[in-house]
């Protein structure tokens, strides 16, 4: 079924807010070690020195950056365990996203 142009107007301008969420995730993904990062939160919660073992990717000190970036935006939380800070991801939809490209692309 085609849409009007009217309907497809009013669909984007009702749509605007979720548009902009729509870029925002895809531009944190659009980084590799964000992307990784995010990847292996998918599977799971880990420390920062697991994440670094095996993304393989950088320095601590890129990875932990990149981690407060994610942080920052809201979709990956920490939590203190004794010594070692905790991440994961704040929102299933995320990891839900990352299967499917996973499934489409890899």
């Amino acid at each position: 079924m085609s849409r009007t142009i009217a309907q497809i107007k009013k669909r984007f301008a009702d749509g605007d807010d979720a548009c902009r969420r729509v870029i925002d995730t895809f531009s944190l993904l659009s980084n590799k070690t964000r992307f990784r990062i995010l990847c292996m939160l998918a599977e799971g919660d880990f420390c920062v020195t697991e994440i670094v073992d095996t993304i393989q990717t950088g320095k601590l000190s890129n990875v932990s950056q990149q981690l407060r970036i994610l942080t920052l935006a809201g979709v990956v939380e920490k939590t203190r365990e004794k010594q070692r800070i905790i991440y994961h991801l704040r929102d299933r939809r995320l990891a839900e996203l990352i299967e499917f490209i996973d499934k489409r692309f890899a």
